[in-house]
Formats: C-alpha cells, structure tokens, sequence
C-alpha cells in the first residue's frame, strides 16, 4: 500500500458515547422519536449532520436549521470533551503507529464525516499538525454525499495523489467500512475496541485487512503489505 487513510471518530479517538450522548440530547429535545440501539449502529456512527438531522427530526429543515442545530450538537460535543479530560487522548497504540509512518515517509490523511470547526478542535488538542497536513484532511462540508457513499474516500486518496486502491483505510463504523469497499480501497482495516461488531464486520466482509481492538496490533496485522 502506498497510503493510509484513518477515520477520526471511534478510530482515532474513543468517543463515540459522548456523540451519542450529543445526538440523544438534541433528538429529545427537537423530535418525539427514540433511538434505537440499530439506529445508533447504522444511522448514527459515520453519518453526516444532516443526514442524522433529517433522519431523526425531520425531512423537511431547511438548510438554515440544519446549520443551527448542527452547530448547537457539536458545541455541546465539545463542552462534553472538555468536561472529559481524562478521555482526551489518541487510542491506545496510536502515537507509535504515526510516528512510525511519519518517519516511513508515508502518505497519510484523516477522512471524517464530522465538521471543521471539530477538526480544528482535534488539530489543537490532539497536536495532530505534527502528522497531518489539515488542507488533506476530508471532512464533512457539504460538497459530498456522506458515508456509506464512497466520496469521501476517494476525495482522501485525491488528496494523498493515490487511488482509492492504493490505500489502506481504518475504519469503526458499519457506514464507513461500507463507504471504503464501494471505494475500492486497496485494504480495510476495521477496529473495534469493545469487540460489538467484529461478527457483522465479518459477515459482511467488511474488513478484508482485519480487525483491531486498538493500534498496538496494527503492524501485526498489516504484515507482509507494503506499509
């Protein structure tokens, strides 16, 4: 492989329960609808903000209103990391795999369907300048459809000057996973910290690389590619 590609949210960073706890607060508050733990697997986790919005509130928000209420979830996110401190941190393993792949010289980027304001609050708490370029990070700004749509995969590889098959993708979420193979990236690696989903990512065959629970493996598991 020529190039690696790493989701954020649940890959990069543990954080899917403050998202969660995010998505549950605004839909209690805008919509007389309950989330399901089927709706948080599928129509939750790599989801766009307006994919979620309309989905869970309604079909009919007006651009306007999704704006609004996007910004109002992801500030409350961030308050909810912020109160987190403790839980501010790469997922375990992490750090020595990109400093490796730094030192390697490989092309590498970040594909997220999250904001910019976030990414940006990544960038500041995580240090993240110190192994991406912010100008090749893919993230959600309305120009694409979201995960499961391979566009943002493709983008990412675009922006590394590689194909989607020249790339290896890390990835937590059904959609995403699903997203990289409509892709055709080159492989998929699925990580899965609380082993939740490893049977439906190998039923589906979504994870032709392997699974990991965190990054201490993950050389382990890409032995004999060329990374």
């Amino acid at each position: 492989m020529k190039g690696v590609i790493f989701d954020f949210n649940g890959t990069m960073f543990q954080d899917s329960h403050l998202h969660e706890k995010a998505w549950f607060y605004m839909v209690k508050k805008y919509s007389p609808k309950a989330i399901s733990d089927e709706d948080i697997f599928v129509h939750i986790h790599g989801r766009t903000n307006s994919e979620i919005l309309t989905y869970f509130i309604s079909g009919d928000l007006t651009n306007e209103e999704i704006k609004r209420m996007s910004f109002e979830k992801e500030a409350y996110y961030r308050e909810l990391c912020l109160e987190n401190k403790d839980e501010l941190k790469l997922t375990k393993g992490l750090i020595g795999v990109l400093n490796h792949l730094k030192k390697s010289e490989m092309p590498m980027t970040i594909a997220t369907a999250t904001v910019k304001e976030n990414v940006e609050f990544y960038f500041d708490v995580f240090h993240l300048g110190q192994w991406f370029d912010f100008d090749k990070v893919t993230f959600d700004d309305g120009s694409f459809p979201g995960k499961p749509a391979p566009d943002i995969f493709i983008i990412a590889s675009e922006k590394l000057g590689l194909r989607p098959e020249e790339c290896v993708v890390i990835e937590d979420a059904f959609s995403g996973l699903t997203a990289a193979k409509k892709a055709g990236a080159g492989k998929i690696i699925a990580i899965d910290p609380f082993g939740k989903n490893r049977a439906l990512f190998e039923e589906k065959q979504l994870a032709d690389g392997g699974i990991l629970t965190d990054f201490t493996s993950f050389f382990e598991v890409i032995a004999g590619h060329s990374v």
